[in-house]
């Protein structure tokens, strides 16, 4: 509507300007066609009378100017009027010229210039004076005198005309511009803004369809197939998102069962011991030999290794079980001691020491403990085939503070860093860019599929952290897997990882 208003408002000033110019030219042609008829008038007697008053003056000298004016006077027809006028600054008042003695130059009296001025009867005069050559001691001529009420009257009734042609359009454009702006623009442009707004909270249904056949109809027209096109989007966005996560989450269950695979030998013997003890414990309760105490110390025994092969079993099964990501808070010293014990045989195959000395106080995160699980086991087991020689692999849970450094949050937050220190080969500076790439991998042909730390990286990023990468070539290197503590955001003054 207000829209509508805007434009019967120029329209109707613009009505009035076009109005007000017609006025104006109107006035201004008649006063040019009233000093066009006063000109003419004077060129049409000026010439009769200059001979007559030249005559007069050569055979009686100034008393025949004057009878022979005054008998020309007297013939004379209003409303023009007629004087003898001497231009020089000694006439008499009788003679004096009615306009100012600064406007009477030699221009104005030789060209017959109009100039206008008031006499003391109160009314406005057009005077248009004609030199008469008598004599070169003294300048006179005629004054004809054209009262300027018709032309005033003609003025006003132009005025009056125009005023009232002004109210008329006013009137007219003002109702036209206010019901055709409130149809043709106001009532579309209602319906387009609440379409706009409808689109802004997310309703991509409901076409708007506009009965004309302007700028407005195509506008809605294009809003509809912009409507169309972004819920298709949605639609394909929404399918394409659905089948990257399904692909997300098999990628990384190929990447846990890669790990298991890794896991199997040093699980085997896990096994073998305990099942070795079952057998041999069996064996001697079925051969009868036993005692009755120590049948139930074999039993006990029996219970005792079935019991950590139960335990071993389940870890590999809850790693390696497909689950949907659920996250809640969990201790991380509790992961971390988990992922230890199911590597703990492969480590000590390769001669290389897993040590972990937890912190008393609590490290709690909310997470989804499998996946984090499978970031670990992923990042243990490369540290492992890093120190081809043995030696130490440590496991640090340390509090820090910072920001995430692709900017996700808003402030600094509290953080728990997970550091896997080894003391393996390190990682040349030129494949650090490159280290958490997909694909990329700087083991044998075989060895590797180079997904295990995109994937890592990607879960970690998930849980609104990052992993940093600190190594040195022949001394180690040191993967800290970063993870927000549960409810905790620090003060904005906290700019650095701490």
């Amino acid at each position: 509507m207000r829209l509508t208003l805007k434009l019967a408002l120029v329209f109707i000033l613009a009505n009035i300007a076009l109005a007000g110019i017609y006025g104006y030219l109107a006035v201004r042609r008649e006063v040019v066609l009233f000093q066009e008829r006063a000109a003419a008038e004077a060129e049409e007697m000026g010439p009769v009378i200059e001979k007559l008053l030249a005559d007069a003056w050569r055979t009686e000298g100034d008393r025949g100017i004057r009878e022979s004016f005054h008998r020309i006077i007297g013939s004379q027809q209003q409303p023009l009027r007629i004087r003898w006028v001497w231009f020089d600054t000694k006439a008499e008042a009788e003679f004096c010229p009615a306009a100012a003695a600064d406007r009477l130059t030699a221009i104005v009296i030789q060209e017959h210039i109009a100039v206008e001025a008031d006499e003391p009867d109160g009314i406005s005069y057009l005077h248009i004076y004609w030199p008469v050559a008598l004599t070169a001691q003294r300048q006179g001529g005629l004054e004809f005198a054209h009262p300027m009420t018709e032309l005033v009257a003609n003025e006003q009734e132009i005025i009056r005309r125009t005023a009232l042609l002004i109210g008329g359009m006013l009137l007219i454009s003002g109702l036209l511009a206010v019901l055709l702006g409130v149809r043709l623009v106001g009532r579309p442009l209602e319906q387009l803004i609440a379409k706009a707004r409808r689109i802004g909270d997310g309703d991509l249904e409901g076409p708007v369809h506009l009965r004309s056949h302007d700028e407005l109809a195509e506008l809605a027209e294009n809003l509809n197939t912009m409507c169309a096109n972004l819920a298709e989007s949605q639609t394909r966005l929404r399918q394409e998102t659905a089948a990257r996560i399904t692909a997300l989450e098999q990628l990384r269950h190929a990447d846990r069962l890669k790990t298991i695979g890794r896991l199997a030998s040093g699980i085997a013997h896990e096994l073998g011991t305990p099942l070795n003890v079952v057998a041999g414990r069996a064996g001697l309760i079925g051969s009868g030999k036993l005692a009755k105490e120590q049948v139930a110390e074999s039993a006990a025994a029996i219970k005792l290794e079935a019991d950590k092969m139960t335990t071993i079993i389940r870890q590999l099964l809850d790693f390696a079980r497909v689950s949907t990501p659920h996250k809640l808070p969990v201790d991380l010293r509790t992961i971390v001691r988990q992922t230890i014990d199911m590597i703990d045989s492969i480590a000590e195959k390769q001669k290389v020491q897993l040590i972990f000395v937890p912190d008393a106080n609590e490290a709690v995160a909310e997470i989804d403990a499998g996946q984090i699980q499978q970031v670990l086991t992923n990042l243990t087991i490369n540290a492992i085939q890093a120190m081809p020689d043995g030696g130490e692999l440590r496991f640090l849970i340390r509090r820090r503070s910072g920001r995430s450094p692709d900017g996700g949050s808003d402030g600094p937050s509290a953080f728990f860093g997970i550091e896997v220190h080894d003391q393996g080969v390190g990682i040349p500076e030129e494949n650090m860019q490159q280290l958490f790439e997909p694909f990329f991998t700087t083991k044998a042909v075989g060895a590797g599929t180079g997904l295990g730390l995109s994937i890592a990286y990607g879960i970690v990023q998930e849980h609104g952290g990052w992993i940093d990468v600190n190594s040195r070539v022949g001394e180690g290197s040191c993967f800290t897997v970063f993870l927000p503590e549960k409810n905790a955001l620090l003060p904005s003054a906290c700019r650095s990882v701490q």
